[in-house]
């Protein structure tokens, strides 16, 4: 042992603490002074002044004595204060307790902690556990989870193909198909649907063309028609339903949709009214039964040189009256029509078939006398149907047309027609110019056969000079069909009667006319044209089929400008 004691030293004399030494010792026995509430393993032994030191001594012998017990008790009162790391998270979990009670504390039986600052955190501890195991995520091999990634995306996609509507079946080009069905379209002797005029997802289902169907219902227009166009004669036609269905029957103009009823269709519906220009008024008795049969009529009549048409409807053989009769109000003449079938937008999809139309298919269940199916159409009955396009469509330009419009000339310039070498008795009878105009009215009014009553059915011709001379004048007509016909008829009249007028077309007219057609036309008028190009655009985008009056108008303008052309 190092600290042990020579003999010869233990001879010597020991020296005396003194007083100051002991004050002082006496205050650090107090400091280091173990705490009351610990125990003391051994009894203080102080060593007496010249007694031997134990031989296990390892103090320092301060002040000459062992201090070895002191040491012991001042280590054991530091180690249960020593401080020990503790989770950031256990810091704020755990509540800490007073120091006097750590000894106090009964420890249960179950307690797996490391009792951490002498206390039992295992309640702590478990939810610490729980909330890091939700965030915790299993390993995955980077095969099972490519694997896993691709079932979800498999999944997704069956789930977006059953949401998404399908496809529309694929039709050939509507353009193709005009040129194929030219014939058929220009020509007297078909009778039957005409697929090329369907609208929707109306189908034709037989070779003949007699039966048709509508496979789903949609919130949107579905029709088809019908072939022959007529223009004259009496006709009649049936459409038998195969199944309960809501649809409408009736006639319209080649420029009408086969999904509507506008100003030149029209129709008897299965709510029991007859429907035009979008307007339903009550007519007869409501049907949409399988087998009810439904026939729409026809007459075309000529009388003092107003043409007319008279639309009846009958439901079961059962005749319903007149239901439109066209013309008399001289407002809207009567255009070539052809019958029309439509689905009306609530209730169930039509599927029809068409009596009447073919030698081959069913004939009319109830004929009526005077009365003919479309199968007997005459050739002088029937109207091409790029001249059934073109009257339709100059019809609804003239319904368009205002009286003040027709005086200021802001009409198309088909509409106008220059009237050169005027007679002189007319023009020295005629001191003022609204005199020669009004002149010119009557005997253009009396040399194209027109009634008197059109002089007063919105002014539909009107005169007025352009020369200083009054050898030169123009007429606007409502209707280009009468411009036409008062250039044609540019012969002189037999004898006995005066001349008649000469006409020629704005095209070929003088410089000073035109110069004051412009003036009365202004600086805001624009000349109408035919949207081709919106048209094409409007149809593009929409994914959709262009009608088929519209490629036969645009066709017809085609050979037209190049007719001009060539002139």
């Amino acid at each position: 042992n190092r600290f042990s004691v020579d003999p010869i030293d233990s001879l010597m004399p020991v020296p005396t603490v003194s007083a100051m030494d002991q004050g002082v010792k006496r205050t650090r026995r107090a400091v280091i002074t173990p705490r009351q509430d610990v125990e003391e393993d051994t009894p203080r032994k102080l060593s007496a002044p010249g007694q031997q030191a134990h031989t296990n001594c390892r103090c320092l012998r301060r002040g000459g004595l062992c201090t070895c017990s002191e040491d012991a008790d001042w280590l054991r009162s530091k180690r249960p204060q020593a401080a020990k790391y503790s989770p950031p998270h256990l810091r704020a979990a755990v509540t800490l307790k007073p120091a006097a009670a750590v000894h106090t504390v009964k420890e249960a039986p179950q307690c797996t902690c490391l009792r951490r600052q002498g206390r039992c955190s295992c309640e702590a501890d478990q939810r610490w556990l729980q909330r890091k195991r939700r965030a915790v995520v299993p390993y995955e091999p980077p095969h099972a989870k490519k694997r896993l990634d691709e079932l979800e995306q498999r999944r997704a996609d069956i789930a977006a193909r059953e949401q998404a509507p399908e496809p529309r079946p694929l039709r050939p080009n509507q353009r193709a198909l005009a040129r194929r069905w030219e014939r058929s379209l220009e020509s007297p002797g078909t009778a039957r649907f005409n697929p090329l005029q369907a609208e929707g997802n109306v189908v034709v289902l037989d070779d003949a063309g007699l039966e048709a169907e509508c496979p789903e219902q949609v919130f949107a227009g579905q029709g088809i028609k019908a072939l022959p166009t007529l223009e004259a004669g009496s006709y009649h036609f049936e459409v038998q339903l195969l199944r309960d269905c809501a649809l409408a029957v009736g006639w319209s103009s080649a420029m009408s949709s086969a999904a509507s009823w506008d100003q030149q269709a029209f129709g008897y519906s299965s709510e029991g009214k007859k429907v035009h220009a979008s307007e339903e008024e009550d007519y007869g008795m409501p049907f949409g039964k399988a087998g009810d049969i439904v026939g729409s009529l026809i007459a075309w009549k000529s009388e003092a040189g107003v043409k007319t048409a008279s639309i009846s409807f009958m439901l079961n053989g059962k005749d319903l009256g007149p239901a439109f009769i066209i013309g008399v109000d001289k407002e809207a003449q009567p255009v070539p029509l052809q019958p029309q079938v439509s689905q009306l937008v609530s209730g169930l999809p039509l599927h029809v078939r068409l009596r009447g139309a073919s030698a081959d298919g069913l004939p009319l269940a109830f004929p009526r006398a005077g009365y003919s199916a479309l199968t007997g159409a005459s050739s002088n009955d029937f109207c091409p149907f790029s001249r059934a396009v073109s009257e339709a469509s100059a019809e609804r330009t003239s319904m368009g047309l205002t009286e003040e419009q027709l005086c200021c000339f802001a009409v198309p310039d088909e509409h106008v027609v220059e009237l050169y070498d005027l007679p002189d008795s007319m023009v020295v009878q005629s001191a003022k110019p609204e005199e020669l105009g009004k002149r010119l009215v009557d005997q253009l009014c009396a040399q194209l056969g027109l009634p008197p009553k059109c002089l007063l059915w919105a002014c539909s011709v009107f005169a007025r000079a352009t020369s200083s001379d009054k050898s030169t004048a123009l007429v606007a007509f409502r209707r280009a069909c009468h411009a036409e016909k008062a250039v044609t008829n540019t012969a002189d009249s037999p004898a006995g009667q005066e001349r008649l007028l000469q006409a020629r077309r704005l095209q070929h007219a003088t410089v000073a006319s035109r110069e004051r057609l412009q003036e009365w036309r202004g600086e805001a008028y624009r000349p109408k044209s035919v949207p081709t190009a919106a048209r094409r655009l409007i149809h593009s985008s929409l994914q959709s089929q262009m009608p088929l009056a519209h490629i036969v108008e645009e066709r017809k303008l085609r050979s037209r400008d190049a007719r001009s052309s060539g002139q």
